[in-house]
């Protein structure tokens, strides 16, 4: 962990939070790291991963990566990377680079010698270059809009180069941690341990997650509402049926809605789901996790490198969670809560407060005494996606009774240090 990070969290509230690290690679440029512990760290990762937590496996061993020691070079084939020149990559992008290509954050995957023609507001139109203006003329609808592809995603967007490109940086970030926090769903640690002894991997989705970003807010409501009558209500959706997330570019948009949406994605397309996620039990999971992952939080330091922590008390739904229980009194335990199947909780009148304790209960069960609950959880999530979950199945993986984690559920929430006072009810 980097000083000025370290530094940072010392705040009380942090010192709640999770740090994430991220990997340097093509799409996310980040300082090289000074680490005694390399060896040591590479070890627990390995130790991790063979104990069956593949999450805590990834998250050290990208602690090692962005490190310049021997340790480093093994991290990153663990992270599925592989060096091209001074560069780590999956291997979609190395096959970029190696045709003279470059990743650039405004632009995404351009011909090196072109940059300057790009920066001069030129852009190429088969053989010939025409200016910003035309170009943008030709990507005005949604169907005829610019195409970024990265490792894991595909963004079409008829805004701009730039947005796809970046909205692509920011999703590829939103990945690393999902697989920090989640990666035992998608990935078997045998298959993770094959990495440690020397495998590597193509370190890329042959499928890309496809994201579709509109201009404005009223071109994706008139274009989704045949699709979902009440999509003026949303502010970002995924379709499973289509295995597309949509957003819209502009002030209403908003980070977390983003990153909520994705992580629905991930879960959906990262293994085969059931066609009835959630039908008969445990739907408050599928939408607390991913409420969960609304409390990313940026922590750019002095030289404007972003951080990020996740379960930040001040963050997301938690702050609701915690005045709806310890000052409004609301609370619908777990028991009967886990016995709602997505028909009965999307019909609830108390449906935002109920996302609320969703989200404070996710990140209840991702944190609690360092995360103790977190394994069940993974477990919980993947037979959940496999329609082999019961009401129970929580209770029975954590070997704590539904009452033990409201008990417990409301301890986490008083020792958080959040002022009620400054959330709405």
């Amino acid at each position: 962990m980097c000083a000025a990070l370290t530094v940072l969290i010392a705040h009380s509230e942090l010192s709640r939070a999770e740090v994430v690290p991220l990997a340097a690679d093509v799409y996310s440029s980040r300082p090289t790291e000074k680490a005694d512990d390399t060896a040591d760290l590479l070890r627990r990762s390995r130790e991790a991963c063979e104990a069956g937590d593949v999450g805590k496996a990834l998250k050290l061993a990208t602690q090692v990566a962005n490190t310049a020691t021997e340790e480093a070079v093994v991290a990153r084939r663990v992270l599925g990377y592989q060096q091209v020149d001074d560069r780590w990559a999956g291997r979609y992008a190395a096959r970029r680079i190696e045709r003279g290509e470059i990743w650039n954050r405004k632009y995404g995957w351009i011909d090196a010698a072109e940059l300057s023609r790009y920066e001069a507001g030129e852009r190429p139109l088969g053989r010939r270059w025409i200016s910003v203006e035309e170009d943008a003329r030709r990507h005005a609808s949604i169907d005829d809009g610019w195409q970024v592809r990265t490792d894991h995603f595909r963004v079409v967007t008829n805004h701009s180069r730039e947005a796809a490109a970046e909205l692509s940086t920011r999703l590829e970030m939103l990945y690393q941690v999902w697989q920090q926090q989640f990666g035992g769903f998608a990935l078997k640690p045998t298959d993770l341990l094959k990495r440690f002894d020397g495998k590597q991997i193509k370190g890329y989705r042959s499928k890309p997650f496809e994201v579709v970003y509109y201009r404005t807010r009223d071109e994706y409501n008139a274009i989704l509402r045949r699709k979902q009558p009440r999509i003026e209500m949303t502010l970002g959706i995924y379709f499973d049926d289509l295995r597309e997330t949509h957003f819209f570019a502009g002030n209403d948009q908003d980070p977390g809605t983003i990153y909520h949406e994705a992580v629905h994605q991930f879960f959906h397309e990262s293994r085969r789901a059931d066609r009835n996620v959630g039908a008969t039990s445990n739907a408050w999971l599928i939408e607390g996790v991913a409420c969960y992952f609304e409390s990313l939080t940026e922590h750019p330091d002095a030289e404007g490198v972003l951080n990020y922590t996740i379960g930040t008390p001040s963050a997301g739904r938690l702050p609701a969670a915690r005045h709806r229980l310890l000052v409004n009194d609301y609370y619908v335990p777990l028991a009967e809560l886990s016995s709602l199947g997505i028909k009965d909780f999307q019909r609830r009148t108390d449906l935002p407060r109920l996302y609320s304790q969703s989200a404070g209960l996710a990140t209840f069960l991702m944190q609690f005494e360092q995360g103790k609950y977190r394994p069940a959880l993974v477990q919980t999530m993947q037979l959940l996606y496999a329609g082999r979950d019961e009401p129970s199945t929580l209770a029975d993986l954590t070997g704590q009774s539904f009452a033990k984690l409201d008990r417990e559920y409301r301890q986490y929430l008083e020792a958080l240090p959040i002022e009620t006072s400054t959330v709405s009810p």
